[in-house]
């Protein structure tokens, strides 16, 4: 089954379907091109997978004639149209929602969509965007895509085993001549967590997550501003999602912390593992105005919070090492995010926290690409 991947970034969505085919002998995804306009993006791309095509182009300029012809593939022909167009949010003056400035991209993927004509359609995208207004949202969607059958929800990634609290929007339509008018997301084996701080013992609380500690643990503890950057692994996992991780890896890679001031660090060493700066004593807060979730320290028996483009700052959120006194790396938060070691982000640092923050976790793409997958080759 062929796929596009429009707005791609590093190619986290892409990242689960090609899982997918690693483990599924039932079919075979095939994709046959990503687009974005973010060149350090497309860079990193290619330097893991240099044979898959991916075009450098503003999808803001770009029609669906345009990446069929790129892509080798005619309208009505594509199996699955995925990605992630930006979305900023609602007009508080009553604006339809896909006229609204801010979602200009959104419109502009389903104007894609419609030239395009895939058998299937998946967006993923901030959970605001189904939540208050999600009958209006739904009633637009289901306009602009009128002849597709079309169905919404929010996913927590933790719930599908990615070791992170986060939340995300997807839009999912099955063109209408497949005769696919119910269908359901796919359920994670895992619980959906939203208390990013378990501290307790599993078996006590009879949750299921992946732990920060299960996730990054097994990483070589550094100081701030030391760099693991190509060395081969100095330990041997110890959780199966670890071993899962180092599958066709031949070192660490990315595994680079960023360097504080004295100052800097003296103020992060006062938070315990699990601790953030609303759970001091008033005397001790850093800050009265920091939000709850600024300067917190991770807890190894935890769950880690929504990686964001900025987890190298701790003043923004929830990034700083459960032992080491430090950032994250960007290898801790690929982690996190469910991608392999064996994908190497490449770019400034600033690229590469954008690439990891921003993309689909590969593991919760994978369940999806199943999923859905199933049902396009049983109306086949």
């Amino acid at each position: 089954m062929s796929v596009i991947d429009l707005f791609a970034g590093a190619g986290g969505f892409t990242l689960g379907f090609i899982k997918n085919n690693e483990t599924n002998n039932r079919f075979y995804f095939n994709v046959v091109l990503l687009a974005d306009i973010d060149q350090a993006a497309v860079f990193t791309f290619k330097k893991n997978y240099p044979s898959i095509p991916y075009w450098n182009t503003d999808l803001s300029q770009t029609n669906g004639n345009d990446i069929c012809k790129i892509a080798d593939i005619k309208p009505g022909k594509l199996d699955f149209l995925i990605g992630g167009p930006p979305c900023q949010g609602f007009s508080p003056n009553g604006k339809r929602w896909l006229e609204d400035n801010r979602n200009l991209l959104m419109h502009r993927y389903i104007e894609i969509a419609l030239q395009i004509q895939p058998k299937c359609i998946i967006i993923e995208n901030v959970p605001a965007a189904l939540s208050a207004m999600q009958k209006m949202l739904n009633s637009e969607i289901q306009e602009a895509l009128s002849n597709y059958f079309v169905k919404t929800s929010i996913l927590n990634a933790s719930a599908y085993g990615v070791p992170q609290i986060r939340k995300r929007a997807f839009i999912v339509a099955f063109r209408s001549d497949l005769g696919i008018k119910q269908f359901n997301f796919p359920k994670g084996i895992f619980d959906s967590i939203n208390n990013s701080n378990i501290i307790n013992e599993k078996e006590k609380i009879n949750i299921k997550y992946i732990s920060v500690e299960d996730a990054i643990g097994d990483l070589p503890s550094i100081i701030a501003g030391q760099s693991i950057d190509g060395l081969i692994y100095d330990s041997n996992p110890f959780s199966k999602y670890q071993k899962e991780r180092r599958i066709g890896s031949i070192g660490i890679f990315n595994h680079v912390a960023r360097a504080h001031s004295r100052e800097f660090l003296s103020k992060i060493s006062i938070f315990k593992p699990g601790q953030g700066n609303n759970d001091l004593a008033n005397d001790q807060k850093l800050s009265s105005s920091y939000f709850s979730q600024a300067y917190a320290r991770l807890h190894p028996k935890g769950i880690g919070f929504t990686i964001t483009a900025n987890f190298r700052n701790p003043g923004s959120g929830r990034f700083t090492h459960y032992r080491d006194n430090r950032s994250i790396t960007v290898r801790e938060a690929a982690r996190l995010q469910s991608f392999d070691d064996r994908y190497i982000f490449h770019g400034y640092d600033s690229d590469q926290e954008r690439h990891v923050g921003n993309a689909v976790p590969p593991i919760l793409a994978k369940a999806l690409a199943h999923h859905f997958g199933n049902i396009l080759i049983d109306a086949n």
